[in-house]
């Protein structure tokens, strides 16, 4: 027998005695199934061309008036008329082995794009990619090299390598060598180690032919301190995808292995291709010459991209920077971009991962400020306050020497007294603030009456903006308070108020002693002797004292961009009665640990104080610690008020956290609504309607 009839989906019609069966290719290349010939005469079964005027070898088998019919699940069923799967075409048995190998397995298209396919059989075609050839005139030509010429005995044809590639082969042999010497340093593995490397390889091994999966494989490799391994892996993934992300994702890994020329023209051609209508090039022609000079100029292109309104490229190889040696060229923004990443990276990894960034960093870099910081926020983590507290010390002095700044949540480091403020701020402590030259007005309460809570603010005439919606939501909620004798006293300390806005706080506390709305109000106004960020944040610690002096109860201190919703006095009646103190503590679990972050992660957005007969001493630390930390030498004090109010938490309630009933102020209903639950300040000031200080002069002079 010299043909067998091959079926619409590449089954051979075979037989076992008189009955029939569709058997595979390999079948019957072994000798497993004896396949029925075209010229078979059978007796039980005739077999007929189908459209001999086609001069194609197609077949039909026919019993009486039924037509045998082939589906794709390989069983056989009866038809009453011809159609496609009532065909079956005879190929020559010769052709098997040579088509049985073609369809086995994946292939890739010779050529540089390196395209994986699998050819099928089809339609009686053997489908490879968009190209179909009629099975009848298939040509397939074996090479030594294992390559693949088919054709179509027509001109048209393709050339297909070996799947995996020689280069892929090799490059898993590497894989291999390296896994079975087993890990020397496995203590420097952040994010994999050699059993992530094995578990990749293999993955690459099961689909050969998906080159995308070798840009993982990639990452692994730099993660085990394997540069030329992960070059050579994402130089193969190329093969299969060469768009801008690919090009960027190598000029990185060529900056990390040190080949600066090379990023550089692998960037050039993946800004090419990614803004072909933009004068890129010209506009970072800058980071290219620096680049070309040794510097490690990538650093910089996220944030020029985003400068010129360019989106930016994949961000997934960026985690081969992290850690890196850096250049003896490499200027100020690059060691300061650097910095930043290292923080962020940091803050991001579990404390293993964390511990062999540090390590790995340090051999490439040496001392820096970054370094030092984190590694204070290992010991912080771990329990340990007296080495954090010398790391954050090291760290401080390395970032004012070496002229860098640390990411912004971690500029708490510049105003972190650390072991200093554990037992106590050392007395004597001066006014440097100059809050002792302030003045403070008060509304007159009804019959004297005491409040029930302080609400204490502080902000400077910019953000005064704020306080008109903050004014009337108190008030309207005080004003329909159920309980008449209901007092909250409101203190507001406002750093350099405009004279429009000191006359009408001075309204204000006017209208409330001459009505009662529920609501009293206590002004303190001044000039701070340091004006910014840092300071008019720490207004409400640094009047604090006085505060608690004058109303013997319990605080609320809270950011002035926020109001109250009409429910608040329900709320806070819950919160006075199932909590002694309330904190921010996002970076907390309930048992009172910290669990990641910074000692500054410390949320002063709102805080609620209890305990009043706690509050002097309480009050006199947030104040001490804002007096003696502040020092405008220093490149930022921002955060300051983070540190205070995390110290005075560690004093007073953390050594006492079995005992008290503390509120997770993020969890449940919020107090107050805050930037951060509708996405912004701006938006903050049009949610529920826009309020001016009009509108709170109209609502005081109601009847």
């Amino acid at each position: 027998m010299t043909s067998c009839l091959l079926s619409w989906h590449g089954s051979i019609i075979a037989r076992r005695g008189l009955a029939l069966y569709l058997a595979s290719l390999s079948d019957v290349i072994a000798g497993r199934a004896e396949p029925v010939s075209p010229a078979a005469d059978d007796g039980l079964f005739d077999i007929v061309p189908v459209e001999p005027s086609l001069a194609r070898p197609v077949y039909a088998l026919r019993a009486g008036p039924l037509f045998l019919t082939a589906a794709p699940d390989c069983r056989f069923g009866t038809a009453s008329q011809i159609q496609a799967w009532e065909q079956f075409i005879a190929l020559p048995i010769a052709w098997l082995p040579a088509l049985q190998r073609l369809i086995s397995r994946p292939w890739h298209v010779a050529g540089p794009a390196f395209v994986s396919v699998r050819p099928v059989i089809q339609d009686l075609e053997l489908r490879i990619g968009e190209l179909s050839v009629p099975l009848e005139r298939l040509d397939i030509q074996s090479r030594e090299d294992g390559s693949v010429l088919v054709s179509d005995r027509q001109g048209v044809s393709v050339e297909l390598d070996p799947c995996p590639s020689p280069a892929l082969q090799a490059l898993l042999d590497e894989v291999r060598r390296i896994v079975r010497r087993r890990d020397p340093e496995p203590a420097i593995r952040i994010r994999d180690s050699y059993a992530g490397l094995q578990s990749e390889a293999f993955k690459v091994a099961l689909y050969p032919e998906d080159l995308s999966r070798l840009r993982y494989l990639a990452l692994i490799c730099v993660d085990c301190g394997e540069l030329a391994l992960a070059e050579r892996a994402l130089e193969l993934a190329r093969r299969a995808d060469d768009g801008p992300d690919m090009l960027y994702f190598s000029a990185i890994l060529a900056m990390r292995c040190g080949h600066h020329q090379q990023a550089a023209d692998l960037l050039r051609d993946a800004l090419l291709r990614r803004f072909t209508d933009s004068n890129v090039l010209q506009r970072t022609q800058d980071l290219d010459h620096r680049l070309r000079h040794g510097e490690n100029a990538l650093f910089l292109l996220p944030d020029r991209l985003r400068h010129l309104l360019l989106a930016p490229f994949d961000e997934l190889f960026d985690r081969v920077l992290m850690p890196m040696p850096l250049s003896e060229k490499d200027g100020q923004d690059i060691r300061q971009s650097y910095g930043h990443r290292f923080e962020d990276a940091s803050l991001r990894l579990a404390m293993d991962a964390r511990e062999a960034l540090l390590l790995l960093d340090r051999r490439f870099n040496g001392d820096n400020y970054w370094n030092a910081l984190c590694r204070g926020h290992q010991f912080w983590l771990a329990g340990e306050t007296d080495a954090a507290d010398q790391h954050y010390a090291a760290a401080k002095t390395l970032a004012i020497r070496t002229g860098l700044m640390p990411i912004h949540y971690n500029c708490g480091v510049f105003s972190w007294l650390g072991g200093a403020a554990r037992h106590g701020v050392p007395a004597p402590v001066s006014d440097r603030l100059g809050m002792g030259t302030w003045h403070w007005e008060s509304s007159t309460a009804p019959d004297g009456r005491s409040p029930a809570l302080s609400l204490v603010f502080g902000c400077d005439a910019g953000y005064f903006r704020f306080l008109p919606k903050l004014l009337l939501s108190l008030l309207k909620l005080c004003a329909a308070r159920p309980d008449p004798s209901f007092r909250i006293r409101l203190c507001l300390g406002i750093d350099s108020p405009t004279p429009e806005q000191l006359v009408f706080m001075r309204e204000l506390i006017e209208a409330v002693s001459q009505k009662d709305f529920g609501l009293d109000v206590t002004l303190a106004h001044g000039r701070l002797t340091w004006r910014d960020a840092a300071t008019y944040t720490a207004i409400r610690y640094l009047m604090l004292p006085e505060v608690v002096r004058r109303y013997a109860c319990p605080v609320i201190t809270a950011d002035c961009d926020g109001y109250f919703l009409d429910d608040f006095l329900t709320l806070f009646d819950d919160l006075r009665n199932t909590a002694d103190y309330g904190f921010r503590l996002y970076a907390y679990n309930h048992e009172g640990r910290q669990t990641f972050g910074e000692p500054w992660g410390f949320g002063a957005g709102i805080s609620w104080f209890g305990e009043a007969d706690r509050l002097p001493e309480i009050a006199a630390f947030l104040h001490d610690y804002l007096q003696v930390a502040y020092d405008p030498a220093n490149p930022t004090n921002w955060c300051i008020d983070q540190c205070a109010l995390v110290q005075s938490f560690r004093r007073f309630v953390a050594p006492r956290w079995n005992d008290l009933r503390i509120r997770f102020m993020d969890e449940g209903t919020p107090l107050m609504v805050m930037p951060h639950h509708v996405g912004g300040k701006d938006e903050l000031l049009r949610r529920d309607g826009t309020v001016s200080m009009q509108d709170v002069r109209a609502f005081l002079s109601r009847p």
